[in-house]
C-alpha cells in the first residue's frame, strides 16, 4: 500500500540570496533560482542533520521539488531579480602570528597570501518551494522547519531570512502555491519543476546531494517556464 503523499511549503525571503552551482574557492557564482542542495541544506540544517550522515540525506533526495520565482503584489513595477558580484577578501592586514586564526595558511600551515574572491549575490529576490512526499517524512519536516536544531539561510550564512521558511503541509501541489501566494501577497512569474521523462525538460542540473562531506551530486531534469 502506497504511502500518502502530502505537500509542504517554503517561502524565501531574504535581503540578498545566493544559490551556488559549479562554484570554485574564488569564483562563487549563484543560478538566479534555488538548487535542490540549496534546499535539502536547509532542510538538513533545521533536523540537526550533519554532512557525514549520507542515509538521512538520501530519504531527503527523494522529495519532489517545484520552484516558484515570485514578486509583490503592491509594487507593480518591482525590478526582477538582479545579479550583484562582491569583491571579498581573505586574510589581508593581520599580524602573524599573533592573529594566526584571520589568515587562510597554506597547506604547510605558513602564513598564506591575501586570498581575492568573487561573490554573487541575488538582490529582491523571492521564493516559493513545494517538496512533496510521504506524510511521515513532510510533517517530520515541518516540525524542525518551525523550530530548527541549528541556523537555516537562503543559500549562505550571510542571507539571513527576512520571513519565516515554513508555510504549512497541504494535500496537494496546487493548493499549498495558492496558499503561499495569498500569505505572502504575491504572484509568480517563473515555475521550474522537476520531470520524469527527459523529452518534457528543458534542462538538466546536477545538484541532488549524494555527500555534502565529498561535494558528490546527482543529475536531475528540470522544465523551467516562464510564467
Amino acid at each position: 500500500m502506497n504511502k500518502p503523499i502530502k505537500y509542504l511549503g517554503m517561502f524565501l525571503d531574504s535581503p540578498l540570496q545566493s544559490w551556488g552551482y559549479q562554484s570554485r574557492f574564488d569564483q562563487r557564482t549563484t543560478l538566479s533560482y534555488p538548487t535542490k542542495s540549496g534546499i535539502l541544506g536547509i532542510l538538513c540544517a533545521a533536523m540537526g542533520i550533519p554532512k557525514t550522515d549520507t542515509k538521512r540525506l538520501s530519504e531527503l533526495t527523494n522529495l519532489s521539488m517545484q520552484s516558484y520565482s515570485l514578486v509583490r503584489n503592491e509594487r507593480p513595477n518591482e525590478r526582477p531579480i538582479r545579479r550583484i558580484k562582491d569583491f571579498h577578501t581573505v586574510g589581508g592586514g593581520y599580524a602573524y602570528p599573533q592573529e594566526r586564526q584571520n589568515i587562510s595558511p597554506k597547506a604547510d600551515g605558513s602564513k598564506g597570501d591575501t586570498v581575492v574572491t568573487n561573490r554573487e549575490y541575488l538582490m529582491d529576490a523571492k521564493y516559493a518551494i513545494i517538496l512533496g512526499g510521504n506524510e511521515s517524512l513532510i510533517g517530520n519536516i515541518g516540525k524542525y522547519l518551525k523550530n530548527p536544531v541549528w541556523g537555516v539561510w537562503c543559500g549562505r550564512k550571510s542571507c539571513i531570512p527576512a520571513a519565516s521558511i515554513f508555510q504549512g503541509i497541504y494535500n496537494n501541489a496546487d493548493e499549498t502555491i495558492q496558499k503561499i501566494i495569498e500569505a505572502t501577497n504575491t504572484r509568480i512569474i517563473r515555475k521550474i519543476v522537476e520531470v520524469e521523462n527527459f523529452e518534457e525538460g528543458t534542462d538538466s542540473i546536477r545538484d541532488v546531494p549524494v555527500d555534502f562531506l565529498k561535494r558528490e551530486f546527482m543529475v536531475r531534469r528540470i522544465a523551467d517556464n516562464p510564467v
